[in-house]
């Protein structure tokens, strides 16, 4: 089973045995794919941030050039957003797709059962190891 077999198909398997339309899932899986890029994005930005000499002074004046001194709560609404629906976008035009969609769903419905129910761990495993890695980043 692949990670977007896990993705697609656990959401459309669990969004169906609860007797709702499991075409739902495709957003679900978009939606969760594009949290887990943005914290890819922010991961490595971070990373860039603390171990790159300089890299700190060079964001911090490109921010205030570009925002003035807005608060840092006005600048992370004005870039998230933005950020969030130009991927959110690009993933529904490549791998989150309805063709894609249906293609990892249908090779998801013919696992075993057992295979199923661990399909929310596989997709889980990644994200919490990169909120783990931010938060330590953060701290660090």
């Amino acid at each position: 089973m692949t990670f977007f077999e896990a993705l697609y198909g656990g959401q459309y398997y669990e969004i169906q045995q609860k007797g709702r339309n499991g075409s739902k899932g495709r957003q679900n899986g978009n939606v969760f794919l594009t949290a887990l890029l943005l914290l890819c994005i922010f991961a490595l930005l971070m990373t860039c941030i603390k171990f790159l000499p300089g890299f700190n002074e060079q964001i911090t004046r490109l921010m205030r050039n570009v925002f003035g001194y807005a608060s840092g709560k006005t600048i992370g609404k004005l870039l998230a957003i933005p950020l969030f629906g130009l991927c959110y976008f690009l993933i529904t035009k490549t791998v989150g797709s309805e063709s894609s969609f249906n293609r990892h769903v249908a090779s998801f419905m013919q696992l075993p059962d057992e295979v199923k129910k661990k399909a929310n761990s596989k997709m889980l495993v990644p994200f919490f190891i990169l909120l783990a890695a931010v938060f330590g980043l953060a701290v660090l």
